[in-house]
């Protein structure tokens, strides 16, 4: 019997820790709000998030993306133009801010940490699961630069579906993309009647340390 208690303190506890742990991965939560948030939504439902990156002249810019996917090994996936701004300010700092607003639920999800460039072989896997018009729009713009009239967009569109008809559209080189691995989160949750909720998720080693903020 002393055994079996002994085997449960060195064998069991680590375990129920080690579980502990990683379910404080901030990655797991967000999963959990979009999923609440997607059961409130009567429409379409998307997962953006407002993008910001600091530029070589040392400002900071922000735009919308779209979340393709999120995983604790993958951190927040989204794909871009490589001609495109945050593509270039990611290659001289690869560290950005990325905030999502969830406005069914009342609540906000802000993370902070580095961004890498992910393998061809999975932008290929994203790219061939796009609809048809989508690859096209991609192509027939540069993505950068002043636009001459908008009929430029819509004669390149034009001679982009002709040159493809009846064919598969390969991925192009500029179609790249990234993944944000989180060092830092805060979870914010609008209360009616009573005070927002704030936590703050940070990574300290291999650990993920949960605070309570100030609302």
């Amino acid at each position: 019997m002393q055994r079996l208690i002994i085997a449960f303190f060195c064998l069991i506890l680590p375990l129920t820790t080690l579980i502990a742990k990683e379910n404080q991965n901030p990655i797991l939560k967000s999963k959990h709000w979009f999923e609440e948030e997607k059961q409130r939504s009567d429409r379409g439902y998307h997962r953006f998030a407002t993008l910001s990156t600091v530029g070589p002249d040392g400002h900071s810019y922000s735009r919308m993306i779209e979340i393709v996917g999120m995983s604790q090994k993958n951190g927040i996936l989204f794909f871009t133009h490589r001609s495109t701004d945050k593509a270039q300010h990611l290659s001289v700092n690869p560290y950005a801010a990325l905030n999502i607003w969830l406005p069914k639920t009342l609540r906000q999800i802000s993370m902070n940490g580095s961004v890498k460039e992910m393998p061809t072989d999975i932008a290929e896997r994203s790219w061939k699961r796009m609809p048809r018009f989508m690859k096209i729009t991609f192509l027939a713009s540069e993505h950068k630069g002043v636009l001459s009239s908008p009929d430029a967009l819509e004669e390149r569109k034009e001679k982009l579906e002709e040159a493809y008809k009846d064919r598969e559209i390969p991925m192009p080189e500029t179609f790249v993309g990234y993944r944000l691995t989180p060092d830092r989160a805060v979870f914010y949750e609008i209360k009616p009647r009573s005070f927002p909720e704030r936590e703050l998720a940070e990574l300290e080693g291999n650990q993920w340390i949960i605070s309570q903020l100030e609302p």
